[in-house]
């Protein structure tokens, strides 16, 4: 099996990303109403991560690898990433040319993200929280 490259991964899916990390994209006909024209569109807007490493297991569990014929090293990697859309309106008029935004669409998604961190966090307490002895252990 051959060794993850994270620098190839992360490279390969940043040079896509690039070319829409922030863009606009006009998404339909423009709209003339009261002597105005509205152009509907969307803001993009991409972000990613990622990570790898890997490593040898210590001596006393390297010894016990080889008896059972297992890998006493690895590596690994993951990665992941978001998009968000934002409708946007472009209105021109007499008075010019002006940016009109939904309001609420990032607030309805960082309460969204607010209430899965709770609900986790009643779920699956964070380590060290309820058992002193786990902060001590190594991870």
């Amino acid at each position: 099996m051959s060794e993850f490259n994270v620098g190839e991964t992360v490279g390969g899916i940043v040079d896509g990303l690039v070319k829409v990390a922030e863009s606009v994209t006009v998404i339909g006909e423009p709209i003339e109403a009261a002597g105005k024209v509205i152009i509907p569109a969307v803001l993009t807007r991409v972000g990613f991560g990622a990570g790898g490493g890997g490593g040898t297991a210590p001596a006393h569990l390297q010894e016990e690898a080889e008896e059972e014929a297992s890998v006493a090293s690895g590596s690994g990697g993951g990665g992941g990433g978001g998009l968000l859309l934002t409708p946007i309106f472009l209105v021109v008029d007499a008075e010019g040319e002006r940016l009109i935004t939904v309001p609420g669409v990032t607030d309805i998604a960082s309460a969204a993200v607010s209430k899965v961190r709770e609900a986790l966090d009643r779920v699956l307490p964070r380590r060290g929280e309820d058992d002193p002895q786990d902060a001590d252990e190594p991870s």
